[in-house]
């Protein structure tokens, strides 16, 4: 991943490692979960400053995490929907 890579591509880059594809054949497009312009504004890297922003939304079953400039994380979201009763 490049130094001047936009989040949005650094984020389909890895989501696409973790699925064994391109970023290009990832269904839906990384655009149709979130405004790829607005998160690319928002973290780009000469604009963002020392500060406690954190974005974080899911994508393809994962949920990812940005906080400035341009740390991403990506874990699995957990698919447990009610705690089981004994």
């Amino acid at each position: 991943m490049g130094p001047g890579e936009s989040t949005s591509v650094k984020i389909a880059k890895k989501v696409a490692a973790r699925d064994g594809t391109s970023p290009s054949d990832l269904q839906p497009p990384l655009y149709a979960a979130v405004d790829t312009d607005a998160l690319d504004a928002l973290f780009r890297p000469s604009t963002t400053r020392e500060t406690d922003l954190r974005l974080e939304f899911t994508y393809r079953g994962y949920t990812i995490s940005v906080t400035p400039p341009q740390e991403i994380e990506i874990e699995p979201r957990c698919s447990s929907a009610e705690p089981s009763v004994d």
